[in-house]
């Protein structure tokens, strides 16, 4: 029921393509939806080849399949109990020995270090050891206590992952620590889907990755994509609506995983370097030609707050930024400006609209 409940909570509502003129009455409509890496995956794009059309639409989900078993840092159940996915291997092998993982973990630990060292640990992929104190990721939350959180910490630092390309191996130095790619998979996945569906011939295309957005082309009858940004604190609400094509849009909100004790929400999104929730922010949205970039790129931005991930935010080329305050100022990057458009819905104060 938790994981449904996330799938009603879906970040972002898409503004599909049906009753739209097509460019060509050829083009077939091929749509589909999984639930993988735990959320739910839709999947709809446009093709004149029917065959083509369902082989994409296949390899799309077969590759979040792939990059979840490469990531999923819980052991599985049933008939696959015996496999182990990349992370698994490398968190087993802390303070052991390094391990060699495939491509596409080495991809996502190398960009995930660079986000990291940029953004001063405001991104960490060691954050394992305090996901796992909260509870995110398991079936019970709680609120640690001070000396539970301090001795947790102590495992996180992304200083201490090697990585050695040349042998495709990775290495956590200290035993105890333990890597989450809860912040970066879904958008990694969602980057090379869109590749697969590139290499396939399909120019028309928009994948749901749990609030993970790519757009790829423009919809069939030549006008962009238009994705619904969501109200945080009402989820069949909208904020905004993007007008975007061959683009990622991505948000990181408080109430995607949380729990709620003595009135008070402890959300999924941790700072790092205090182990505790970041409060200034209720939403983070980013808009970026990388999904993976977009993906990781919201936590910093969330951890940071409004005016420090405003600063991040302008000085990474190619991003746009949509920070929802805690207090309900909106504000958002000067290169959103002409494809942004707000609702006036929620009592949000649109602080820096032109």
């Amino acid at each position: 029921m938790k994981r449904w409940r996330l799938v009603i909570s879906l970040l972002f509502v898409i503004f599909a393509c049906s009753g739209c003129g097509l460019k060509s009455a050829q083009l077939k409509e091929f749509t589909d939806e999984k639930f993988i890496m735990d959320t739910l995956i839709q999947v709809t794009l446009y093709s004149d080849d029917e065959q083509r059309g369902k082989e994409a639409l296949d390899k799309t989900f077969a590759e979040f399949e792939k990059i979840n078993n490469l990531t999923d840092r819980f052991p599985k159940e049933g008939k696959n109990a015996s496999a182990s996915s990349d992370v698994i291997k490398i968190n087993e092998n802390a303070g052991i020995k390094p391990v060699q993982v495939s491509a596409d973990t080495l991809n996502i630990v190398q960009r995930s270090l660079y986000y990291a060292q940029l953004s001063g640990g405001s991104f960490d992929i060691t954050v394992g050891p305090i996901m796992d104190l909260w509870g995110f990721g398991k079936n019970v939350q709680r609120v640690p206590s001070d000396e539970q959180i301090k001795k947790a910490l102590s495992l996180v630092d992304y200083r201490k992952v090697m990585v050695d390309p040349n042998n495709g191996t990775v290495y956590l130095q200290k035993p105890g620590m333990s890597l989450d790619f809860g912040g970066v998979a879904k958008g990694y996945a969602t980057e090379e889907a869109a590749k697969i569906l590139r290499e396939s011939g399909i120019e028309h295309a928009i994948i749901n990755a749990g609030g993970n957005v790519y757009a790829l082309g423009t919809r069939p009858d030549g006008t962009p994509w238009r994705v619904g940004v969501r109200d945080p604190r009402d989820e069949d609400g909208l904020i905004a609506v993007l007008s975007v094509k061959d683009t990622s849009v991505v948000t990181s909100g408080d109430y995607e995983r949380y729990f709620e004790e003595g009135g008070v929400r402890y959300s999924h999104l941790i700072d790092p370097s205090t182990g505790k929730q970041a409060r200034d922010l209720m939403q983070t949205t980013v808009v970026a030609e990388s999904s993976t970039d977009a993906d990781i790129i919201n936590k910093p931005l969330f951890v940071l707050g409004p005016q420090r991930g405003m600063s991040l935010a302008k000085s990474l080329q190619g991003i746009g930024a949509i920070f929802v305050g805690a207090d309900k100022q909106v504000t958002f990057t000067d290169n959103l400006t002409n494809q942004l458009e707000f609702t006036g819905n929620g009592g949000y104060q649109i602080i820096n609209q032109q």
